[in-house]
């Protein structure tokens, strides 16, 4: 005979273990840890490591199989037997049904907040972490009616169906939920740390603002402030978020300056396009020794490095399909990198007429790169923001700035 479906455990003990266990990998997470990512990145991860997927079960998609078989009809009264303390065999059909699924298979195995006294049986069938199938079989004598069959199938998909969607609306409000719980338990460690006087702010890597006069683009020049060291813990270090947004600033203002005269910029290639922007970036940020800061790495990439591991990595490639664009992002997340870098991808467009149709394109592209982890803000029209999984490091985060630089025939002045 088949399992009890949605039976066994408890949904909320089951719910319980699973914040605890939350709650315990974020106690034992290191100052070195902490200091590497912002809540909102440790919250991301933790939730992502410790929500469960809600089970749902595709019964459109299900499939019947038939075999011949046999059972006995000892114990069924409307039958002539001679001898009903032996078994009785007799030929038989037996139907199984297979249902898909997709979430966590072991929900199988809970019992949900709402229930009845007689769950469902079947049989559940793993298909890689998340899905798989579940079988329920019903065996019969050959000549009984098919109808009993269809009664029976109906009744127990109608049963499977029902109980997955209260379990799922059990664990999508325990989704929900742990996304706070989590937020609550990383502020709480944050506070720990802090008082046991463990924690130490990130140490940005110190871009001095360069003191020529002379610059292409009126932005204004901001003192950076000092940041506390020195560190009883190993140095994670990071562009800051101001300095990040100042040269997403300056990456934008040289763009719609290409944008004005395309023509000008059309004939160049993405090394020369590359220069332009390196040049402009390079008035306003100056190195250790005077020199400067952002550098050629590769054909195309624009980098700043301390201590041999990139912190901000700029990408420039001329549109040429969506491949493109997927081959780009691949390569800013393949780079050495500390755990918290920022970098940005700009996309030249030359060729491709039908602009906003472009744009409109980007969010899908974007999301259907297999690092994607989320979106984030980004105000200006033509540009995208989003957070990705390092390649080979799921704990290492990357911020990439998505520019899309219109400089195809049809541009007849600045774009909105």
């Amino acid at each position: 005979m088949d399992d009890l479906l949605f039976h066994g455990g408890d949904m909320h003990s089951v719910t319980e273990s699973q914040r605890q266990r939350a709650r315990a990998a974020v106690e034992q997470m290191t100052p070195a840890q902490m200091n590497a990512a912002t809540d909102e990145e440790l919250v991301a991860n933790v939730v992502c490591r410790f929500r469960i997927e809600p089970l749902l079960v595709h019964s459109d998609q299900a499939e019947t199989e038939h075999r011949e078989s046999q059972t006995d009809v000892s114990s069924h009264f409307d039958r002539a037997v001679l001898d009903r303390g032996q078994p009785c065999m007799v030929k038989a059909n037996q139907i199984t049904v297979r249902i898909p699924f997709t979430g966590e298979p072991d929900l199988f195995r809970v019992q949900p907040t709402s229930f009845t006294l007689n769950p469902p049986r079947g049989r559940v069938e793993k298909s890689g972490d998340l899905g798989g199938v579940v079988l329920i079989s019903m065996t019969r004598p050959i000549d009984e009616d098919v109808e009993e069959f269809n009664r029976w199938m109906k009744s127990e998909v109608k049963s499977i169906e029902g109980y997955a969607a209260t379990s799922r609306g059990d664990i999508e409000q325990f989704n929900a939920d742990l996304v706070q719980r989590v937020r609550g338990f990383v502020s709480a460690r944050r506070t720990q740390l802090q008082k046991q006087g463990q924690l130490l702010a990130t140490l940005a890597i110190p871009l001095r603002r360069s003191s020529k006069d002379a610059t292409p683009l009126p932005m204004p020049k901001r003192v950076l402030k000092p940041l506390p060291s020195p560190r009883s813990v190993e140095q994670e270090y990071t562009i800051s978020r101001e300095d990040y947004e100042h040269i997403l600033n300056v990456i934008r203002h040289q763009s719609r300056s290409f944008e004005q005269t395309p023509s000008a910029y059309r004939k160049l290639d993405e090394e020369e396009l590359r220069d332009v922007l390196l040049s402009s970036l390079n008035t306003h940020f100056e190195g250790d020794a005077g020199g400067e800061r952002f550098r050629r790495k590769g054909k195309t990439d624009i980098c700043v490095e301390f201590a041999n591991r990139a912190a901000f990595v700029g990408e420039c490639k001329v549109w040429g399909g969506q491949k493109v664009a997927k081959d780009a992002l691949t390569q800013l997340l393949g780079y050495l990198t500390w755990r918290d870098c920022h970098t940005s991808l700009v996309l030249f467009n030359k060729t491709v007429k039908g602009f906003k149709a472009l744009q409109e394109a980007m969010p899908g592209l974007i999301e259907a790169h297999p690092r994607f982890l989320r979106h984030a803000d980004a105000v200006q029209a033509g540009e995208w923001r989003a957070v990705f999984k390092a390649n080979g490091d799921d704990a290492r985060l990357i911020t990439v700035h998505l520019f899309l630089v219109d400089l195809s025939p049809d541009v007849a002045g600045p774009q909105p």
